[in-house]
C-alpha cells in the first residue's frame, strides 16, 4: 500500500515518538529522580515547609507514598528552582506521588510530541522530508527527559508550542498561557525567545503578558513561603543550595576534575579548562556570550522582517540560550525549534543546511557522555584530563558542537539576508 506524502512523514514521527515513549516508560517509574525536588517543592509551598530543605522535602516525599529507594542523593539534586516552578505544577501536589509521578508523564510526554508535530507544520512542505528525518531523530533520542521526569521537557514543549503559535498567529490566549508557564518553571529556558518576539513586536501585547504572569506566580510562590514560620527563611535556604551546587565539586561545578560536568552544555565547562577559578571561568563565559549576542543582533534584521528571517533568528536563539548559564545536556532538546530553519537553509544552501542539520544532530544525541560513560572507569581517563587539547575534543563534545553550530546560523542569517531573504514588504501587522 502506497501512502501519501504527509501520511509516511507522519507515520516516521510516530514510530520515533513510540521509541521517544518506550525508552522513557521503561525506567521512568523508576529513576524519575528530577521530579521528586520539585513535586515534594509544590506540596510544602502549600503545606508550610521549607522547599530548599532537604530534610523537609523527604518528609513529603514519604507522606506522599514515596518510597525511600526512590530517592536520589541530595547532593545531586539539590532543589534550586525558584517559587514559580512550584507554584505552576502546584496541581500535582495535589496527587500521590505515584499518582503524580504519571499523570507528569503523560502530560510530558504529550507536550513534547506535540511541539514535534507543530514544528513541523512550520516547514516548506517541499522540504518536509529533511524536517521529518531531523525532528524524528530529536525525538526518538530524547527518551532521557521521560527517565528523569525533567522539567526541563516541559518548559521546553510549552516555549516550543507557544513559539509555534505566535509566528502562526493561531489561538494567541493559549500561546500566551504556554509561554507564560514555561517561563515560570524555567526562565532561562525561553527566556530570549520571548524576548525576541517581544522585540519585533510580534503579538507583543499577548508577550508582554505572559512575562507579567510568569513574574506574578514567583512573586506569589514567594509570598506564599515567606508568610509562613518554617519557610519564611527560603531566600537563604536557596542561596545556600546555588553555593553548594557551584563550589567545587558540587552537582553544577564546570571544573574538568567534576565528573558531573560531562552533561553540562554551557560555555563554563569549556572556559573553567583555562581559567581554574570560579570568577575566571564565570567571566570569560559570560563576555564569549555577550560577543556572540551582539553579532547575533547586528546580524539579525529588524524591520521587513520575512518569516524566514525570524525562523533562523529564532534557531540561533536556542544555541545561544544554552551557552551563559547552567544547563544540562538534555536541555539541547530546545533545538528542536530549530529544526524550520534547518530546512529553510537547506532550500537555500545546500551544502550550509547539511552542514547544520549534521551540526544540530551531533548536539542532541551528546556523544561525550557515551564516551566518559567508557573511559571514566579505565586508567585512559587520567590521561585525557592531563591533556587539554585532547579532553575538549573528546569531553566537551557538546558544548564546542554548540559553538559552530551558533557560527554556522551566523553564516547563514548573513548569507540570506544579503541574498534576498529580507521581505520587500512590510509584514502583516502584529497587535
Amino acid at each position: 500500500m502506497k501512502f501519501p506524502r504527509p501520511s509516511v512523514h507522519f507515520l516516521v514521527l510516530g514510530v520515533a515518538a513510540v521509541v521517544f515513549l518506550v525508552v522513557g516508560g521503561k525506567r521512568a517509574f523508576h529513576i524519575s529522580y528530577d521530579f521528586v525536588p520539585v513535586y515534594t517543592g509544590a506540596r510544602c509551598l502549600f503545606r508550610g515547609c521549607n522547599p530548599y530543605n532537604t530534610s523537609q522535602l523527604e518528609q513529603q516525599f514519604l507522606r506522599a507514598s514515596g518510597r525511600a529507594d526512590e530517592l536520589n542523593s541530595w547532593d545531586i539534586d539539590v532543589p534550586v528552582y525558584p517559587p514559580s516552578t512550584f507554584l505552576a505544577l502546584s496541581p500535582l501536589a495535589l496527587l500521590s506521588y505515584p499518582a503524580a509521578r504519571l499523570v507528569s508523564f503523560v502530560l510530558n510526554s504529550c507536550l513534547f510530541v506535540t511541539s514535534a508535530v507543530l514544528v513541523l507544520f512550520l516547514c516548506p512542505r517541499a522540504y518536509r522530508a529533511p524536517a521529518t528525518i531531523l525532528a524524528s531523530l530529536i525525538l526518538a533520542v530524547s527518551g532521557i527527559l521521560l527517565i528523569l521526569d525533567q522539567p526541563a521537557v516541559f518548559a521546553i514543549s510549552l516555549v516550543i508550542l507557544g513559539s509555534c503559535l505566535f509566528l502562526r498567529g493561531r489561538f494567541l490566549p493559549v500561546a500566551t498561557l504556554l509561554c507564560m508557564l514555561s517561563l515560570a518553571v524555567k526562565p532561562q529556558i525561553g527566556g530570549l525567545i520571548m524576548l525576541y518576539l517581544l522585540a519585533q513586536r510580534i503579538y507583543w501585547r499577548f508577550i508582554v503578558a505572559a512575562w507579567a504572569g510568569a513574574l506574578l506566580l514567583l512573586l506569589s510562590g514567594g509570598l506564599m513561603l515567606s508568610l509562613h514560620p518554617a519557610s519564611a527563611a527560603w531566600p537563604a535556604t536557596l542561596r545556600a543550595n546555588l553555593s553548594a551546587t557551584l563550589s567545587p565539586g558540587g552537582s553544577a561545578d564546570p571544573r574538568p576534575a567534576n565528573q558531573e560536568a560531562i552533561g553540562d552544555a554551557n560555555l563554563q565547562p569549556l572556559t573553567s579548562i583555562v581559567f581554574p577559578e570560579a570568577h575566571g571561568f564565570n567571566l570569560a563565559a559570560y563576555a564569549i556570550f555577550l560577543g556572540l549576542l551582539v553579532v547575533w543582533l547586528v546580524a539579525v534584521p529588524w524591520s521587513n522582517v520575512a518569516p524566514e528571517m525570524h525562523l533562523l533568528a529564532l534557531a540561533g536563539l536556542s544555541v545561544l540560550s544554552l551557552l551563559p548559564f547552567y544547563h544540562r545536556f538534555y536541555d539541547t532538546r530546545l533545538l528542536l525549534l530549530s529544526v524550520p530553519a534547518v530546512v529553510v537553509v537547506f532550500a537555500k544552501r545546500r551544502l550550509l543546511g547539511l552542514a547544520i542539520g549534521m551540526v544540530t544532530a551531533l548536539a542532541v544525541i551528546s556523544v561525550q557522555y557515551r564516551v566518559q560513560v567508557f573511559l571514566v572507569s579505565r586508567a585512559e581517563w587520567q590521561n585525557v584530563l592531563q591533556h587539554k587539547l585532547l579532553f575538549i575534543l573528546l569531553l566537551r563534545q557538546q558544548n564546542l558542537e554548540l559553538l559552530i553550530l551558533f557560527g554556522l546560523y551566523l553564516c547563514a542569517i548573513f548569507q540570506l539576508k544579503t541574498g534576498g531573504t529580507q521581505s520587500s514588504q512590510p509584514p502583516a501587522p502584529y497587535s
